[in-house]
C-alpha cells in the first residue's frame, strides 16, 4: 500500500490563516495593549513580585491604605487549613503600619506589622521551583527573627500547588495566582469610586495579565490548545523555522551597538556564523599602537577590540587583545590593571600569540531555547548603558593615558 505523500508546506501555512477564527480570536486578544506585557513582565517572577509587594504595602502611592493588604490575607487565610490568624482578627487589625521587604533573607516578600505583631513570608514562583529545603530554611528564618509574632506562611505559584514536603505542607499556605487576580477584581469593583482611575486601570491591566499568561485554563490557553489540534503540523513547521535566541539576541547587540552614538562607539565587524560583534572606543580605535595587531581573520588591523560574543547559554561583552607585538600586549595590559575596571580578569600576556579577555563581562546565562528575547532585553539595554557611562570611560581613560590623546 502506497503512503500519503507529505503535505505541501505552503498550503500547510495557507490553510493555517486562512479563515481560522481561532487564531483570529487569539490574535484579537493579545493585540489588546497591557502594559505589563509592553514592559516584558509575563513570567518574570522577580517583576511579579515588585508589583505585588507594591500592592500589599499600605503606604504605596495606590493610596488604598491596607485595603488590598486585608483582603488578601482574608480571603487567604479563610481557605487555609493551617491559618494561625482568623480573618476577622486581620479585618479587624490595624496594619496601616505593615512594613513591605522585598528580598530580606532572600525572602521574596515579607510583611511586617509592629502594632498587630503579624508576620507574612510570601515565597513566590511563577515558573522555577522550590530548591534545597528554601520553604523550610526560610519558615526557620522568620520564626528565629520574629518568635513573638503570628505567622503566616504562603506558597504562591501560578496553580495554587502545594510544597513538596509534608512539614512545608503543614506551614505554608498554597495560594494561586488566580485567587490574586480575583483579589485584585474584587477591590478594583469595590473601590472604583474611591480609587484613582490610573490606580484601577494599572490594576486591571495586572489581573488580565495573570489570566492571559499564568492561567492553564485561561481563553488564550483554551485557544492555543485548539488551535495546535487543528493545525498540528503547520505549527511545528513553523516552530522549526522559528528564529532562535541566539539569533536575536545577536541582532539586539548588533541594534546597541550601530545605534550608539559614533562619539563613542565605531562598529568594526560581525561575524554572524560564530555570533561575533566587534568594535572599539572612538577615544582608541585609531592611536598607533592598535597597528601593532596582527593574526585576525577577518582582518581589523587592530590589537585591542570589543566584542559581544553569544555563547549559549551565555551572552558577554569582553575586551579583547589580539596576537601582536609583546611590548605592546603587555602595556595594554599594565595600563588597565589596578583601574577598578568591573569583570578585569588579570591575566598579563606572556608571549605575542592569542586572543585573551582583559575584561569579561557576563551579561545573561538565559540563552537557551526555552527563553525568549522579552525575558532578556530588559537586562542587555540596562547593563549597555551602564557600561557606556561607567566602565568604558574608565577604559578609555587607561588607554589614552597609556598610548596618548586621540587626534582627529
Amino acid at each position: 500500500m502506497m503512503s500519503e505523500p507529505d503535505p505541501d508546506p505552503q498550503k500547510l501555512l495557507e490553510q493555517f490563516v486562512v479563515n481560522n477564527a481561532d487564531l483570529e480570536r487569539l490574535e484579537s486578544l493579545l493585540n489588546q495593549f497591557n502594559i505589563f506585557e509592553a514592559v516584558g513582565m509575563a513570567r518574570q517572577e522577580i517583576r511579579h513580585s515588585h508589583f505585588l509587594a507594591f500592592l500589599l504595602n499600605p503606604n504605596a502611592s495606590h493610596h488604598l491604605r491596607d485595603v488590598f493588604l486585608k483582603t488578601f490575607l482574608k480571603r487567604l487565610l479563610l481557605e487555609a487549613d493551617n491559618a494561625t490568624v482568623s480573618p476577622i482578627e486581620i479585618d479587624v487589625a490595624t496594619l496601616t503600619d505593615t512594613e513591605v521587604r522585598r528580598e530580606w533573607k532572600n525572602i521574596d516578600i515579607l510583611l511586617v506589622s509592629p502594632g498587630s505583631k503579624i508576620v507574612c513570608a510570601i515565597e513566590n514562583k511563577v515558573d522555577s521551583g522550590e530548591h534545597s529545603n528554601q520553604l523550610q530554611r526560610y519558615r526557620q528564618i522568620v520564626q528565629q527573627a520574629f518568635p513573638d509574632y503570628r505567622q503566616i506562611f504562603v506558597f504562591l505559584t501560578p496553580q495554587g500547588s502545594l510544597p513538596y514536603g509534608e512539614a512545608d505542607q503543614a506551614h505554608w499556605s498554597a495560594y494561586s495566582y488566580r485567587k490574586v487576580a480575583e483579589v485584585i477584581d474584587a477591590v478594583c469593583d469595590r473601590h472604583r469610586a474611591t480609587l484613582q482611575p490610573e490606580v484601577c486601570a494599572l490594576m486591571q491591566h495586572y489581573s488580565t495579565l495573570i489570566n492571559r499568561h499564568l492561567m492553564e485554563d485561561s481563553e488564550i490557553a483554551k485557544l492555543c490548545r485548539d488551535i495546535y489540534l487543528k493545525h498540528q503540523a503547520a505549527i511545528e513547521l513553523i516552530y522549526k523555522h522559528r528564529p532562535s535566541l541566539e539569533t536575536e539576541a545577536y541582532e539586539l547587540v548588533k541594534r546597541l551597538v550601530k545605534n550608539t552614538p559614533p562619539d563613542q562607539i565605531i562598529f568594526i565587524h560581525s561575524w554572524f556564523q560564530r555570533k561575533i560583534l566587534s568594535f572599539a572606543s572612538t577615544k582608541w580605535h585609531d592611536l598607533p599602537f592598535q597597528q601593532a595587531g596582527t593574526g585576525w581573520i577577518p582582518k581589523p588591523m587592530r590589537i585591542l577590540l570589543l566584542q559581544f560574543k553569544v555563547e549559549a547559554p551565555i551572552l558577554k561583552l569582553v575586551l579583547i587583545l589580539g596576537p601582536g607585538d609583546l611590548t605592546t600586549r603587555q602595556a595594554i595590559f599594565d595600563a588597565l590593571e589596578n583601574r577598578n575596571i568591573l569583570g578585569f580578569t588579570g591575566g598579563r600576556p606572556t608571549s605575542d600569540q592569542g586572543w585573551p579577555h582583559l575584561v569579561e563581562r557576563i551579561i545573561s546565562e538565559d540563552i537557551r531555547p526555552e527563553m525568549f528575547l522579552s525575558d532578556i532585553e530588559d537586562d542587555v539595554q540596562h547593563f549597555w548603558q551602564q557600561f557606556l557611562t561607567d566602565e568604558l570611560p574608565r577604559i578609555d581613560e587607561a588607554i589614552v593615558q597609556a598610548f596618548g590623546p586621540y587626534e582627529q
